[in-house]
Formats: C-alpha cells, sequence, structure tokens
C-alpha cells in the first residue's frame, strides 16, 4: 500500500474523529453542566407546568405596599381590635379618663364664665357688592378654592397627574430564573410543535412532530440529544464503535439544521431560493449570519463521512476488531503479481 493511501485511510479519519468527538463533547457537556437565563414569563410558566422549576418563579405581581406599614414589622396594632394592648394612647400625655371623675369635671365647665362675644370692627359705608368678598354670594372665602391659601396637610397624599402611569396593583414584574441550557432546547422543540399564529392570524407551520411534545416529553427528547452527543462524542474520540456513533451526530446535525435554519425560513414565508433564512449574507456584530448554518452542514458531513471510511489505524475499534475487510482488500490488491515460471 502506498503512503498517500495508508495516510488516508489511518491519518485522515483520526483528524475527522478528533474534531466531532471534541465539538460534541463540548455540546454536550454545556447543556448539561452549564445554564443560562431564563426571563420569558410564558416559558417560566412551562417549566413550572413540567416541573423543573418551582411555582413561584413565574409573573408575580407586585403587593400593594402601605406606607403606614413597616415591612419588617408588619402592621400597627390597634389598640381598640386588640384587648391585650393597654387604653393609654402611645406617643401622648393623656391619661385615661375615669368614668368616677365625670361629675367633677362637668362641674367645673358650669363654674367657669361664659365667653364674650369679641367687639366687631365697624363695616364701611355702602360696601361694593360686587368686590366685597363678605357680602358677594358668589365668592365666599370660605368656600371659593382660590381663595383658599391654606396649605394641605403634610400627611395627605396629593394627586399626581400622570395619565401613563400603572397602578400599582398591576405593576408585574418577572423573576430570571438560571436552569440548564438543555432546558433551552426543550422549549425550542415546544416551541417548533405549537407554533402559533403569525401576524395575520394564519396558523403557521409545525416543524417539529406534536406527538414528541405532549405534556414534558419536549425535556425527554432533549436529555437524550444532550446524553447522545456527550457518549458518541466521546466513541468518537476513542475511536470505539466509530460507525454506530455517527448515525446520532448525524441526526443531531439534521435536525438543528431544521429546526434552527431551514424550518423557520420555510415557516416565514420569504425565504431566500425557498429555504435559506433571509439575511443569511449579513455580516454582524458575532459574524457573518451563515456560519451557525455551514457549521452545522460541515459536522454532519464529516460524520457522513466517518460513516464510510472507518474510524482508522489509532482507534479502539482496531485493536478489537482488527483491521476491516476493506482494507484487507486493499492490501491484497497492492501485491504485485509474479508470474509462474520466472
Amino acid at each position: 500500500m502506498s503512503i498517500r493511501r495508508s495516510l488516508a485511510l489511518n491519518v485522515a479519519p483520526l483528524g475527522l474523529r478528533l474534531a466531532l468527538g471534541l465539538t460534541f463533547i463540548w455540546a454536550g457537556v454545556g447543556k448539561i453542566a452549564h445554564t443560562t437565563a431564563i426571563d420569558n414569563p410564558q416559558q417560566l410558566a412551562l417549566l413550572a407546568e413540567w416541573g423543573q422549576i418551582d411555582a413561584v418563579a413565574s409573573v408575580i405581581p407586585d403587593p400593594y405596599t402601605d406606607p403606614q406599614i413597616d415591612p419588617q414589622t408588619g402592621p400597627a396594632t390597634d389598640p381598640k381590635s386588640d384587648p391585650g394592648t393597654d387604653t393609654e394612647i402611645p406617643g401622648t400625655d393623656i391619661d385615661p379618663i375615669d368614668e368616677t371623675d365625670i361629675p367633677q369635671i362637668e362641674d367645673q365647665i358650669d363654674d367657669e364664665p361664659a365667653p364674650q362675644d369679641p367687639p366687631t370692627d365697624p363695616t364701611p359705608a355702602d360696601p361694593d357688592p360686587a368686590t366685597d368678598p363678605v357680602t358677594d354670594p358668589e365668592t365666599d372665602p370660605e368656600t371659593d378654592p382660590a381663595t383658599d391659601d391654606t396649605p394641605p396637610p403634610a400627611d395627605e397624599a396629593q394627586p399626581v397627574d400622570d395619565s401613563n402611569a400603572i397602578p400599582v396593583s398591576f405593576t408585574q414584574h418577572t423573576t430570571t430564573v438560571e436552569v440548564k441550557r438543555v432546558l433551552k432546547l426543550a422549549l425550542k422543540i415546544h416551541q417548533a410543535a405549537n407554533p402559533g399564529v403569525d401576524d395575520a392570524g394564519k396558523q403557521q407551520m409545525t416543524l417539529w412532530p406534536k406527538a414528541l411534545s405532549t405534556g414534558s416529553l419536549p425535556v425527554v427528547v432533549a436529555w437524550v440529544v444532550a446524553i447522545l452527543e456527550l457518549v458518541c462524542g466521546a466513541a468518537l474520540l476513542s475511536g470505539f464503535f466509530t460507525r454506530m456513533a455517527c448515525l446520532p451526530i448525524i441526526g443531531s446535525m439534521l435536525a438543528a439544521i431544521w429546526l434552527t435554519q431551514v424550518g423557520p425560513a420555510i415557516q416565514s414565508g420569504n425565504a431566500v431560493i425557498g429555504f435559506l433564512p433571509q439575511g443569511i449574507f449579513d455580516i454582524g456584530i458575532e459574524g457573518p449570519a451563515y456560519a451557525a448554518l455551514l457549521w452545522q452542514f460541515a459536522l454532519a458531513a464529516m460524520g457522513f463521512a466517518m460513516l464510510l471510511i472507518g474510524p482508522g489505524y489509532f482507534s479502539i475499534d482496531r485493536l478489537i476488531f482488527g483491521v476491516s475487510t476493506s482494507a484487507r482488500e486493499e492490501e491484497a490488491r497492492q501485491v504485485e503479481f509474479v508470474p509462474m515460471g520466472d
């Protein structure tokens, strides 16, 4: 066998196995061991329904807070309703009134002289009813709010004219929850099976079978995918059952291409040349938009190549199963034919 053929059958598979194995081990560990933040209320409610997070992690309305109630100590105790408290009012020097002292108090009130009326000031002659605030019935200083200069009490809340303000009882905040990345894949699968309607109210095309998204099946499928990526990546890296490990890798990449690239492009109705996403040739802050699609396609093609050529010389499969039949046939064809009698 020539050196070129030997390198092609032994060294080239090693490079492909290293690339595929490290990539899928990294992807599997990232889905299982690392977390991501979820703050969408619908997604949080769905995770709570699946039993992956607590139910209190969904949308929680802000409670109405009374400024007179201390959040640390709770509401103040009403001395009238609490029988265990004293009748003395805290913060004042007024002692409680004894019922036996009531006749003495009434006698003191009777002995006090009656108050005399204060002297009245002479009024100017012939007041003008149009300008005199006392005689003008339309401008009574006690009832006219324009002439009332008394400031409002400090403890009385003044209304604020803000038409855009949201009532406190309707204010809501969303709790951000850290979940494993595998649950992000489960939410993607559920969204693909239940896409809803578009802006025109038309039912969108489903990208995933609904039979595989009922109940908590998306979580099960996501965990199976993550474990297969980790296990098959390790198998490819070591060259153990290489061809069998290539099958889940190929299927995973084809499903990823459909769910993240081609499927949403067709679902939107404005795909480029029928199946490519819009803006596929754009270059943004994170790099070219086509990088993710081509990387998924390259991984699927590499897995298909490994399925055909096998693990190569540097693998556990060679130590267990020996040289493959195709390699023996290739070596037999390279044997020089020597005619008899020479």
